[in-house]
């Protein structure tokens, strides 16, 4: 018999990470001490790569790169070494010296270049990297020079403790984090990781603040990379700055991408790789054979493109295939329609003389209308009569040229995450799903502004009581839209008609007390269309508004209250459906004889 917690969501793909955690620490332990000291050594240095490479593979999931991560690593070696040789500070207490100054740089670091898009955001941290390898060369009388520094005190852990002992500490660290942040990506925050990467402005409008996340994860990843800069240190009591220069980031993100950047687990795969092919083809290639020189890393290379070539997602997508999936187990008793809803009076959303320029391209031109409580209001016109750019002035993702926009009494937030305090909720014009969610998880996201739990909670399960109420609204979401039956499919497998009824069920889940639907029924067929006027009026009747952008003129005049048109940019007619259907204006630009 399944224990209850497991109905709250986290199930069986997490379990599973705790449990090879377990079993590969185990394997850990009888491998240091039967080992000779060599392959103790060498299980040392995969353990140290392995724990840089999950916090950069956890950057890499929440679809950020850096390409000097070695610097952080370099950044709580020396820092962790010097207050430890230089001002006394004992071992086990500079190793957080180490880990604070590392999390330091990246606040810097972060400041500046998370601000930078596009190919700028990497080259940044390039240059980072770049920058710190010539500062520990320079800085001489601090961190020794190219001579190195010397004279470190070992990180002493018990009497009579050894090398055997420090490759335990080292892998039960990473293995713990790695079971962690397997169990995170299936938590809320987890799913607001997986959402900065492909669809940042989508998971802004549920309520994540875009900026503080990447922001908190970068710093995240800086911080294990100076953990295993300090227990590096304190093992080789030598540091010098050849080892966290340019070539060491770019091993460690090879390492990332060779384990698989999509799982915890991948950073792990991918230090274990590295380390047995280097070895393998030293002692190989270039003895075997009496080549010197750098043969063994162009064989390595030939390698690594093989394998990405056999598995583009890495080693971790060749064994998936036999890793547990995520599943949830449906609640037996379900909520009604009542948690959807948040009622409002008044009215909700008000344009007044609405205009807005691109470059010299008058989009909108003096639009002005309302939607008031209870009312669903259909929002109609030719392809780039300027249906999206209003929706998108309507909830701030842009400041109009001209007019005023009233939105829930006030001035649309400046921050996007705000919205769902409002009481607003929104779908797109283009579908914005997580790929790598299964469907339940996509639309439990769009409760994220709903809960509490952070990383923390999530990564050692205490959100089990909020995961339980979340998974069982999204149960709830998925059945109003006849879905309830996708719930273990991946988002990435629906068809388009399915993908858009998701993305209702996800803005349900914030509870809008207006909800703006930018074509809903794009590829859906007779029936579901049926379902989704009938779910607009359920809503309307609840207390629910809805402002509706839709080219199928059959769904529209049979569900709306009123009709506002639009036609290239401008304001054409409004009215009830009836009007509209014999507007002699509306006829002639848009619905046809």
């Amino acid at each position: 018999m399944r224990p209850k917690w497991l109905s709250t969501g986290s199930v069986d793909a997490t379990n599973a990470a705790w449990v090879t955690g377990t079993v590969v620490f185990g394997a850990i332990c009888v491998a240091a001490g039967a080992l000779p000291i060599y392959y103790v050594t060498l299980l040392i240095v995969v353990g140290l790569t392995a724990l840089s490479a999950s916090g950069l593979t956890l950057l890499l999931i929440s679809g950020q790169v850096s390409l000097g991560h070695a610097a952080y690593v370099g950044i709580g070696a020396y820092a962790a070494a010097i207050a430890a040789r230089d001002f006394g500070v004992p071992p086990l207490f500079a190793l957080p010296v180490g880990i604070v100054c590392a999390g330091a740089a990246a606040v810097l670091v972060g400041i500046v270049t998370l601000r930078l898009k596009g190919h700028f955001l990497p080259l940044a941290t390039l240059a980072f990297g770049i920058a710190v390898s010539v500062i520990f060369t320079a800085a001489g009388p601090v961190t020794g020079g190219a001579s190195g520094l010397s004279q470190i005190p070992p990180l002493t852990l018990l009497p009579g403790a050894n090398d055997r002992a420090y490759a335990v500490l080292i892998w039960l660290i990473l293995l713990v984090l790695a079971a962690g942040f397997s169990r995170l990506l299936h938590a809320r925050t987890g799913r607001a990781i997986a959402a900065l990467r492909s669809h940042g402005e989508m998971a802004e409008v549920f309520g994540v603040d875009v900026a503080r996340m990447k922001f908190l994860i970068f710093v995240i990843a800086a911080m294990l990379a100076g953990l295993s800069g300090g227990l590096y240190a304190f093992y080789f009591k030598f540091l010098s700055p050849a080892p966290f220069g340019l070539t060491a980031s770019i091993n460690l993100l090879i390492a990332c991408i060779l384990g698989g950047a999509v799982h915890p687990f991948g950073a792990v795969l991918g230090a274990v790789a590295v380390m047995v092919l280097e070895t393998l083809l030293q002692n190989t290639v270039a003895r075997a054979f009496g080549l010197s020189g750098h043969v063994e890393m162009i064989a390595f290379g030939i390698i690594l493109v093989g394998v990405l070539l056999k598995w583009p997602g890495g080693i971790w997508s060749a064994v998936e295939r036999f890793w547990p999936t995520f599943k949830v187990i449906k609640p037996e008793r379900n909520v009604e329609l009542a948690p959807f809803v948040r009622q409002a009076e008044g009215e909700l959303l008000t344009l007044q003389s609405i205009g807005k320029n691109f470059d010299g391209l008058r989009a909108l031109d003096n639009v002005s209308f309302s939607v008031r409580s209870r009312e669903i209001v259909g929002l109609i016109g030719p392809n780039g009569a300027g249906k999206s750019t209003v929706f998108n002035i309507a909830t701030g993702f842009l400041a109009p040229t001209d007019g005023t926009v009233a939105l829930m009494g006030g001035a649309p937030p400046r921050r996007l995450s705000d919205l769902p305090a409002r009481g607003v909720a929104r779908t797109f014009q283009h579908v914005k799903l997580v790929p790598n969610l299964i469907v339940i998880e996509n639309v439990a996201f769009g409760g994220f502004s709903q809960g509490r739990a952070g990383i923390f909670s999530g990564m050692f399960g205490l959100d089990r009581a909020e995961e339980h109420a979340v998974f069982a609204k999204a149960w709830r979401a998925l059945e109003i839209v006849g879905l309830d039956s996708l719930a273990d499919k991946p988002a990435s497998d629906l068809a388009m008609g399915q993908a858009r009824l998701v993305e209702v069920a996800r803005a349900l889940m914030s509870q809008p007390s207006i909800l703006l639907l930018d074509e809903p029924a794009a590829g859906l067929r007779t029936g579901e269309k049926l379902k989704l006027a009938g779910l607009l009026q359920r809503l309307k009747r609840s207390g629910t508004s809805v402002l509706l952008v839709e080219h199928d003129m059959d769904l529209v005049m049979n569900c709306v209250d009123r009709l506002i048109v639009l036609d290239r940019g401008r304001w054409l007619a409004s009215g009830e459906p009836e009007e509209i259907r014999k507007n002699s204006d509306v006829i002639a630009a848009y619905l046809g004889a």
